[in-house]
């Protein structure tokens, strides 16, 4: 059994397998956790769970083509053409809305697996997150939300948040909180799962690159190598969206539990030693470049809801989460490869979904019937 990728889903993949007595590789061809994961927001969140590929989205793409440093933004290239075609023709209401429900399933899953992880030391916590909304459109759009999605929630007046968390500074229209939900520092946890891995009988590899499928030698191999993962499957429609995130050195009145900034899509998450602001989503394909004008589009959003114009900031990342043109992950077997187990694309809630990916996985190699309906995720739905 070999795993292609040592970030969340590949490390939780070979936690699964070994825990289950299969003979486990895992190939990674850089650090554990160095790619798309590390720069997760760590945000452990059922409340959102719709794709990628909604009516709103595609509004928001198209109406971004022209600015640079929008939050979601659509750049066509050769590279990615047929990609934004599937993209468009997945983003229809009736679509998301089952999408949605299957994420959720997952999302509902991988929340009760990650608590079941923490003794490992994954840092997770069950402190909530808070949606905050700066406009009253968004504030009664997501209050409708919550309400379908049926999960434990509490509707937020401006006073009410700032109450909830303190270091709100801005003007905003409320909030909502999702008090059963938590966060996961991503590097502690790639780390603790990865140990708990090796502990269970795998061998954890790092510092080797897979060119092709035909380099290895195994009954099973697992795909778990992110925006990467189409290079060794062909014809996988996978595309890397370009996140980014700024973490900021601690100051007083930081937040106390992981904020969603709705407008800004973007997520706040205290991390301890940093205060983590993720956001932003460019279809890039597999650039890697750093743009500064995002940068500064995520600082503009912490300033203007939590105030502290000018502080320090401690780093800088861009990664590449894999994209799907529907936005649901690819879980299962392709029937024209049967020895290979595809686990990638999971665009922004890689390390959320990471444990119950994992899981499935491991099921699905140990020929176990798979603990959920696997065929929205399916590698043979394209």
């Amino acid at each position: 059994m070999v795993v292609v990728g040592g970030g969340a889903i590949g490390v939780s993949a070979a936690y699964e397998l070994a825990r289950r007595g299969l003979r486990t590789t895992l190939l990674e061809r850089g650090a554990l956790g160095g790619g798309c994961s590390s720069g997760n927001a760590g945000l452990v969140c059922p409340s959102h769970s719709a794709p990628l590929a909604t009516p709103a989205a595609l509004a928001e793409g198209l109406r971004a083509l022209p600015r640079s440093d929008s939050v979601f933004s659509i750049r066509p290239r050769a590279s990615t053409l047929g990609w934004l075609a599937r993209f468009a023709a997945s983003c229809r209401s009736e679509r998301a809305e089952r999408a949605t429900a299957a994420m959720r399933s997952l999302s509902l899953a991988s929340l009760a697996l990650h608590a079941e992880l923490a003794p490992l030391g994954t840092s997770f916590e069950r402190r909530g997150i808070l949606s905050v909304y700066e406009t009253e459109a968004r504030f009664a759009a997501g209050t409708r939300e919550s309400e379908r999605s049926a999960l434990p929630s509490r509707v937020l007046s401006p006073a009410e948040a700032r109450t909830v968390e303190p270091g709100l500074a801005g003007q905003i229209a409320g909030g909502i909180l999702f008090a059963d939900e938590g966060h996961v520092d991503p590097r502690r946890y790639v780390d603790a799962v990865a140990e708990a891995a090796a502990k269970a009988g795998a061998d954890i590899q790092t510092g080797v690159e897979v060119h092709s499928l035909g380099e290895l030698r195994a009954k099973t191999v697992v795909l778990a190598a992110g925006a990467w993962t189409a290079t060794l499957l062909h014809g996988l429609p996978l595309t890397g969206g370009k996140g980014y995130h700024v973490d900021f050195a601690p100051a007083p009145g930081d937040p106390r539990i992981p904020l969603l900034l709705q407008e800004a899509r973007s997520a706040v998450t205290p991390l301890g030693d940093v205060l983590r602001v993720a956001g932003t989503l460019e279809i890039a394909g597999l650039d890697l470049s750093v743009a500064s004008r995002r940068v500064e589009s995520i600082r503009r959003a912490a300033a203007r809801v939590l105030g502290h114009e000018r502080r320090e900031i401690v780093d800088v990342w861009a990664g590449l989460r894999p994209c799907t043109p529907d936005g649901l992950p690819v879980i299962g077997r392709p029937a024209a490869h049967p020895g290979v187990i595809v686990a990638t694309g999971h665009a922004m809630k890689g390390v959320s979904l990471a444990p119950v990916t994992g899981r499935l996985v491991a099921e699905l190699a140990a020929g176990e019937p798979p603990s959920h309906d696997l065929r929205p995720f399916s590698p043979d739905r394209f």
